[in-house]
Formats: C-alpha cells, structure tokens, sequence
C-alpha cells in the first residue's frame, strides 16, 4: 500500500513537472547570468527568466517545443507564459526554431516581429535589427511606424534587415550561401535545433526552394 501511494505521489509530481514547461539546457559556455546569478550547465531554466552571455558566453536551450542558441554578448527574456508568447530581444544573436500551434511576438528596441511556425535567426546590433526568416512567415514591422512593415515568407534563409538611423529595410542577396552571407548560423543548425523538440526542418527546406522566398509591404 506505502509503495502504490509513493509511486502515484512520484508520477503525480513527474507530471506536473513536465506540464510547467520548465526547459533544459543542452549546451553551455560561460559566463552566463541567468536572472542576475552566475549560470552553469545544470542550472534551471523557465518562462520569464532573463539571459545573459559574456563576450565568450553562449547557451543553447529547450523550453515547452521551442529551442533556442544564444550566442555571446547577448541578453533576452524568455516568454512569462507559453500561451501569451512575448521574447524580449535586446541586443546579441539568437537561432531559434518554434512550435507551429500558437502565434509569438518578438520584441526589440527597434521593431516587432510576428512569428507564425519558423525557424529564425537574428542579429540586433547599433547599427541594424539583421533577420533570416529560415523557413517560416514573419511579420516585421518598425516600432516607429506601424505602417512600415515587410512580410516575410522564406524556405530558405530569407534575408531581411532594418537600419536603424534610416529606418529602412533591405534584402541582402546571399550569394552561395557561405557561411559569412548567413551570418552567424548555418543550414546545419537548423536540422541539430530542431531534433532537440524531436523535429525536422520542413521538406522545403532546400537550396532548390530558395526561389519561393518572398517579402511583401510599402
């Protein structure tokens, strides 16, 4: 009888862990600051909680299907919940790939994105808010002026950016695909994200489908 009552308390408890979505991390570089205090590889990661990474800090983490690669000098907020999904970018690079079942914004000092089921990459430094829709739609629009909006659909690596003095947006051609174009991911990091949430890229996902790539808006 004690150990059926144990074993229930213990899948009772196994459950809700897994239900609160709380995440883990596969790969890990110091230093690292997780909520203000020095981070390690085993440290607990979970909605709301804010990153950031030295100049040779880097984490790659899993939270409720969405996986994330944060690279050095840079700092975000995670989402407080996953059904009100807001990411607060502030400065550095991120490679991210999401779940499909529920619409996320993404939000920067200079604009905000609307991410419908992708695989993303982005770069915000002083001088611009550098975007690869990988696969995917996005929404990016400037934070200064609503009506001044792209709409990005890519199958592979659709290259956007905005400058932040002029406040203009840009495509910027990709010749090759070298690793310099991309920008600080590659095609690989994609396919090695997503098998973190047990997922593959989309079939379209290829060189051959790059013509599809479309962005639209004044």
């Amino acid at each position: 009888m004690f150990k059926t009552i144990l074993f229930t308390l213990i899948l009772l408890y196994t459950s809700s862990a897994f239900a609160a979505g709380d995440g883990y991390i596969y790969d890990f570089k110091g230093p690292v600051l997780i909520n203000g205090k020095l981070a390690n590889k085993n440290s607990p990661v979970t909605f709301g909680d804010e990153i950031i990474t030295g100049s040779r800090g880097r984490i790659a983490l899993r939270l409720a299907g969405n996986v994330y690669r944060v690279g050095n000098r840079s700092h975000l907020t995670l989402p407080k919940t996953e059904k009100n999904f807001t990411l607060n970018f502030f400065f550095g690079s991120v490679l991210a790939v999401f779940r499909s079942d529920t619409p996320k914004t993404i939000r920067t000092h200079t604009s905000v994105l609307g991410v419908r089921g992708t695989g993303l990459y982005l770069n915000v430094d002083s001088e611009q808010t550098f975007l690869c829709t990988c696969y995917g739609d996005i929404e990016f629009k400037d934070k200064e002026n609503e009506d001044n909006v792209r709409h990005i659909h890519g199958e592979y690596h659709n290259i956007v950016a905005l400058n932040h003095q002029t406040r203009t947006f840009s495509t910027q051609a990709m010749k090759g695909h070298q690793t310099s174009d991309l920008k600080g991911h590659q095609t690989s990091d994609l396919f090695e994200l997503e098998a973190l949430a047990n997922r593959t890229p989309p079939p379209t996902f290829t060189v051959e489908h790059e013509k599809n790539n479309q962005v639209s808006g004044d």
